[in-house]
Parts: structure tokens; C-alpha cells; sequence
């Protein structure tokens, strides 16, 4: 598990248990069912690794880093109901299990659990923090919808998408380290900068993966981006290289929401290309950009595992 023995797991989700608050069998089985799955707690990890960066080691960073995990997995909740998911993290998606309106509610339920939570440290700065990160995803998911079945879609604009609905939140968990600990401005902007870098990599290698994972890995189907219309940077790249008879071919296979052989047809383009060298390029840039960011400081076993988990993402197969 990412993190190493710096970062104890099991008190992560025994804070995700203990923090849930609903006496409410429902609540409590659709919210454990999606919490302590296959996820990576890849926030939360951050989080408490930052704040243990700047010095701070008090045993409630454990229960403060269940607020980004619970906006996480809120939003994956939302996610899935405006996608037509029926798998997440390798088993059936709450939508599918229990219908659209517990994974609604559930998703609404889980985002103000993480409010309720984030309270308890009695921080403003944190609180607006979280508050400015929750107001960006929603952003970047409506920009996304926007933005659907559009191939004109510019590399631009789609990493605005990637910045507000996938960046801000990483960021958020690294520099809200620094904020918690009382470690000043210059390391609450470097650790900000390292998770907004690290984010962006993050979901470039996703939508890779999304082209090129084995789906017993990747814990959803291979393919679902552009069989749901979004466009990502290895499209956008794969397209750069096409004949204009192939874009409207593909175009078409978008608008008639058609067959799923046709969407793998569209897979395979997409993996004859240079695209996928090119985002994996581009996703590790990102990386390097994050990890400078750690010059600020000091050589540890924290900074360590903050590079490791940094090379995870880029290696990564699910």
C-alpha cells in the first residue's frame, strides 16, 4: 500500500467507519460498501503525509484526512448515477446495487459527513480550503458534460477539465498538510503546487489507462470514456494524426450512440497511434513538476514516500 509503514491504513478506515455517523442500516451498507473497497485512499494518504512533512504528528490527522475521501467517493457516487456506471472498483457501482437515488443521496450524505468532520479541527483556513476544492470539481464535471461528444475539444480545455475536477482536490489534501500543521505560506503554496501537478498526472495516466488497462485491473470497463462521449487527451491526440474521413467516422459513432464493436474500433485507432506515448509523456512531466516541489524540503522518510507514491502514479496499472 502506498505510503509504507509512515502511514497506518487500518487507522484511515477505521476513521472512515467511525466517522460515518448514521445509525441508518442503509446508509451505513451503501456508504461502507463503497468506502472500504479497492480504493487506493490515495487523498488521505497525502494529507497525512504533508502534514507529517511539516511536523505535525498528532493522532487526529488520521480522522481529518477522511474529509477528502469522503468528497472523493461522494463524487464518484455522483459520477456514476450521470454516467449509467454499473461497475466501480471491480464489483457492481452503488447505482447499480441500490438504484440511482441512494447513490444520490449517499454521495449528498458522504459530502456533508466530511463537512461535519472538517469542523472538528476548527480551522477556517482549512474549511475554505476544502470549501474552494468542492466548488472546482463541480465545475470541472459540469465543464465535462459541456464538453461531451464534442471532438473539437482543444488540449486546453480539456486540462482545465482535468485541473478543476480531479487537480483541486489533491491539491487541497497536500496543502491543507501545511495548513493543519501551522507551517506558513511558502509550504502550503509548494505542497499545493505538488498536488495540483501530481492530480493532473494522476487523471492523464487514468484516461490512459482507459485506452490500454486489462478491466479486471482497472476495476471498470476499458473503454467507458468514449463510449459515455468524453473526450480525453489521448483522443485528442490520436485525432491530431487522422485522416479527416477517420474523425468523421468517429464522430458519427458518437452522435448514434452506436454498437460496441465500433467504440472498440475506436479503442484500437487510438492505441495505433503515437497518443498513448505522448499522454504517458506528458502525465510523467507533471510528475517531475511535482517532485521539484519538494526541494523545499528537507530530505526524510516522509519526502521519500512522497516521491515514491509520485513514481506509483506514473507506473501504475489500475
Amino acid at each position: 500500500m502506498i505510503g509504507g509503514d509512515i502511514v497506518k491504513i487500518e487507522k484511515i478506515t477505521n476513521e472512515l467507519v467511525k466517522n460515518i455517523g448514521s445509525d441508518l442500516p442503509l446508509i451505513r451498507e451503501a456508504g461502507f460498501y463503497i468506502l472500504l473497497g479497492d480504493g487506493k485512499l490515495l487523498r488521505p494518504i497525502l494529507f497525512i503525509l504533508c502534514c507529517k512533512l511539516c511536523g505535525y504528528e498528532k493522532e487526529d490527522i488520521y480522522s481529518i484526512s477522511t474529509v477528502f475521501e469522503y468528497i472523493h467517493v461522494a463524487s464518484l457516487l455522483h459520477d456514476d448515477v450521470l454516467d449509467n456506471a454499473e461497475t466501480r472498483r471491480n464489483k457492481p457501482s452503488v447505482n447499480n446495487k441500490w438504484g440511482n437515488h441512494v447513490a444520490i443521496l449517499e454521495g449528498d450524505f458522504l459530502y456533508t459527513r466530511s463537512i461535519i468532520t472538517a469542523l472538528k479541527a476548527k480551522n477556517l483556513k482549512f474549511m475554505e480550503k476544502i470549501a474552494e476544492a468542492t466548488s472546482d470539481m463541480v465545475e470541472g464535471q459540469i465543464m465535462e458534460i459541456a464538453y461531451s461528444n464534442k471532438l473539437d475539444l482543444t488540449k486546453e480545455e480539456y486540462m482545465k477539465i482535468v485541473e478543476k475536477k480531479t487537480a483541486s482536490l489533491l491539491s487541497a489534501a497536500c496543502a491543507s498538510g501545511a495548513i493543519i500543521a501551522g507551517a506558513g505560506k511558502r509550504a502550503e503554496e509548494a505542497l499545493s503546487r505538488f498536488g495540483f501537478y501530481l492530480g493532473i498526472a494522476f487523471q492523464l495516466i487514468d484516461d490512459l489507462l482507459d485506452y490500454i488497462a486489462k478491466e479486471e485491473r482497472f476495476g471498470k470497463p476499458v473503454g467507458k470514456d468514449i463510449r459515455e462521449g468524453k473526450i480525453t487527451l489521448p483522443l485528442i491526440y490520436a485525432l491530431e494524426e487522422m485522416k479527416e474521413e477517420e474523425r468523421e467516422k468517429i464522430e458519427r459513432i458518437l452522435k448514434e450512440k452506436a454498437p460496441s464493436c465500433l467504440y472498440e474500433e475506436i479503442i484500437e485507432k487510438v492505441r495505433k497511434t503515437n497518443a498513448i506515448r505522448y499522454t504517458k509523456e506528458e502525465a510523467l512531466c507533471f510528475v517531475e513538476k511535482a517532485k521539484k516541489e519538494l526541494s523545499f524540503f528537507e530530505d526524510s522518510p516522509v519526502k521519500e514516500s512522497l516521491i515514491c507514491l509520485s513514481n506509483y502514479i506514473i507506473n501504475r496499472d489500475r
